[in-house]
């Protein structure tokens, strides 16, 4: 009889370990390997109207040129190694978001981008599935580029700004980020007039495993001298040596760089914001 008792009080002190476990690690696997993370997904009200003066607030052009960072993906590394560097220097940057990507391996969950947004970035859509696609029926059209915004916001995550997967862009999209969105961000590389005259065709510098410091340097020397506005987008940030990576050494010393300019450094938001005045 003691024995069975016994048995009673162990097996579920056992079982309800084991399941704590189980959960915690299901947690460290989707949030990321940093044990010092708050598990505590922050408390965010979705207000629109609050976020949207959050992300404007405090970028007044000066009339020189300006720099945005931007990260397309969500990539995983983009939170772990490049939101650290940032984050310590308090400087805010631009993410866009292939929202079926979202808790893939490599790739960031949503409490990450929530965060992020939390923490001063802007969130800017980058379809569902990231397609590099351009022609679509109307539904999977509405679904890829409207519904990417109904999944951000589902999240409570506020969204105007848009980033084409791979640059493709054809007429019937290019129409559908017009009903959606505010602004449209290509692939074409170039830098950008401020005030900008066309919101809907927005260059960038994508960045690669090619591309070395001198070549950021120049950019960024343009821009001072042109008193434009230059985005630099990011892919992964490692030493993978994949197509888009950026080590992190390359990483900081870009972002050195960009401080040392003197230039503006913004959101697109902040940006277009300001052109429209």
């Amino acid at each position: 009889m003691r024995l069975t008792l016994i048995s009673w009080l162990i097996i579920p002190a056992v079982l309800t370990s084991f399941v704590f476990s189980y959960f915690v690690k299901g947690i460290r696997e989707t949030f990321g390997s940093d044990e010092n993370i708050d598990l505590v997904s922050p408390k965010v009200e979705f207000d629109k109207t609050v976020i949207r003066e959050k992300l404007v607030s405090g970028f007044e052009w000066n009339g020189e040129g300006v720099v945005t960072l931007m990260f397309d993906d969500a990539w995983l590394s983009q939170y772990e190694v490049a939101y650290p560097i940032l984050n310590s220097r308090n400087i805010k940057a631009s993410l866009a978001v292939p929202t079926d990507s979202i808790g893939e391996k490599n790739y960031m969950g949503w409490w990450h981008v929530e965060k992020l947004q939390y923490d001063g970035w802007e969130i800017t859509s980058h379809t569902r599935s990231h397609t590099c696609e351009g022609e679509f029926d109307s539904y999977r059209l509405a679904s890829e580029y409207l519904g990417s915004k109904i999944d951000l916001e589902g999240h409570k995550l506020y969204v105007e700004n848009f980033v084409a997967p791979c640059g493709v862009i054809t007429p019937e999209t290019l129409e559908a980020v017009k009903k959606y969105y505010l602004s449209l961000r290509t692939s074409e590389n170039g830098q950008n007039p401020i005030p900008v005259k066309n919101p809907y065709n927005i260059k960038t510098e994508v960045l690669n495993n090619l591309t070395t410091l001198d070549a950021v340097k120049k950019m960024i020397s343009k821009a001072k001298t042109e008193r434009a506005w230059l985005i630099l987008a990011f892919h992964q940030i490692d030493s993978s040596g994949t197509k888009y990576a950026v080590t992190p050494e390359l990483f900081t010393q870009i972002v050195d760089e960009v401080e040392k300019s003197g230039l503006q450094i913004a959101l697109p938001i902040q940006v277009l914001t300001s052109s429209l005045h």
